[in-house]
């Protein structure tokens, strides 16, 4: 077909090229999916109560996070990288440090930012919730950070694209500095994007271990007490490494998962 029709010519911004190239290094991992469904009536009626009772509208996402982190914590497996793509050598961490993506009105429109929490399972509900919302705002000490990261970002995008690979070489060969520059664990919440959307994500990524918070439905289910009742239930995508991780370690982490999640663990009292 010689005449292709009409099209529009666009570039890719720098943005879009840098998660791209990070997209790109998920290529280092064996990764498995788990597409779960988890309990968190508590946790969203304690937030509803609170915006009752305050004003205040707390971070969703932040609670599912504190979870996360607690489960992690006891199951440090999920945080073991290897050393080099191909080493038999390998490290384990005790911290988690959890990159998120916060959503964020840049000039106006609303935007994605990359942030990572450091330390998640030593802090507390609102401790995070607050960190996610000073990040979220456009105070002088923020708007500095920011400005770095895109300056850095520029410099970084001017090298030739061989060069670029490499730093991306080093970095996820080197456990310490995948640490150092994408945390731990990964986390990205698709219901801040589209709310009325039911189903899984399955996301392509650049950490050893991820997780992804979409949909939230009301469900009938079935009590201890053998009644109906409606429960609200998040269908959340886990990804891990399964250089590293089985699958019966990992049916266990789960399960903690969703036990903390449906006691409503962190929740202050």
């Amino acid at each position: 077909m010689s005449d292709p029709g009409k099209y529009d010519v666009g570039k890719m911004s720098d943005i879009r090229v840098m998660i791209a190239e990070a997209c790109e290094q998920s290529k280092y991992y064996n990764h498995i999916y788990g597409l779960v469904e988890v309990d968190v009536t508590k946790g969203r009626e304690f937030i509803r109560k609170h915006e009752e009772k305050t004003g205040e509208k707390l971070s969703f996402t932040a609670w599912v996070m504190k979870c996360i982190a607690q489960a992690v914590s006891e199951f440090k497996i999920l945080q073991t990288f290897r050393k080099g793509r191909y080493g038999r050598k390998t490290i384990t961490f005790h911290d988690v440090d959890v990159k998120c993506m916060i959503e964020k009105e840049v000039d106006g429109e609303k935007t994605a930012i990359a942030y990572i929490i450091r330390k998640a399972n030593e802090k507390s509900y609102l401790d995070i919730h607050n960190e996610i919302r000073t990040a979220q705002s456009h105070d002088k000490d923020q708007r500095k950070k920011e400005q770095k990261i895109k300056r850095q970002q520029k410099l970084l995008l001017k090298l030739p694209r061989f060069i670029r690979q490499f730093f991306w070489r080093r970095i996820m060969n080197h456990p310490v500095l995948i640490k150092k520059h994408l945390g731990t664990i990964g986390l990205t919440s698709m219901g801040m994007f589209g709310k009325q959307l039911k189903g899984w994500t399955l996301p392509k990524t650049a950490h050893s271990t991820t997780f992804a918070l979409n949909s939230i439905s009301k469900e009938e289910v079935i009590n201890d007490n053998n009644e109906k009742e409606i429960r609200e239930i998040l269908k959340l995508t886990i990804v891990v490494n399964h250089d590293v991780v089985d699958g019966a370690p990992a049916v266990r982490f789960v399960a903690r998962l969703n036990e903390l999640l449906k006691n409503g663990f962190g929740l202050p009292e």
